[in-house]
């Protein structure tokens, strides 16, 4: 990971929460394990309570991660380039708990389950 680690941006996350932010030597490394994809606008990439079996890390454009609660939904936060899901949720199998859409067009590096296991296992900077 970078030392420059942008900002979270959330209607709910406070000043000082970060996420880490991916060098493109990284997401190159990545990219070998998945496969590039457009996106448009308001396309779901993850529905939320849906056991989630993709990793994505976003290559253009932003994803936005929202809490849907009947009508409404509350926008938690707006990943950049760079930027990726949660792998934990992903590797443990759990349902997650949010929807996953993209924010606007560009593209995202998609990795399911059984190749990012592959990464985190023979690549020791994303194993540890």
């Amino acid at each position: 990971m970078t030392d420059k680690t942008p900002m979270i941006q959330s209607a709910t996350a406070s000043p000082d929460k970060i996420i880490p932010t991916l060098t493109e030597a990284q997401i190159a490394r990545i990219a070998a394990y998945g496969r590039v994809r457009r996106v448009q606008r308001g396309e779901v990439l993850v529905e939320a309570g849906m056991p989630t079996a993709r990793f994505f890390v976003v290559a253009a454009g932003q994803i936005e991660i929202v809490r849907l609660s009947g009508a409404t939904e509350e926008l938690i936060a707006i990943y950049g380039p760079g930027m990726f899901t949660g792998k934990v949720t992903l590797l443990t199998g759990r349902r997650g708990l949010a929807q996953i859409r993209a924010g606007e067009a560009g593209e995202v590096i998609e990795v399911d389950r059984e190749h990012l296991l592959t990464l985190v296992q023979t690549d020791s900077e994303f194993g540890g």
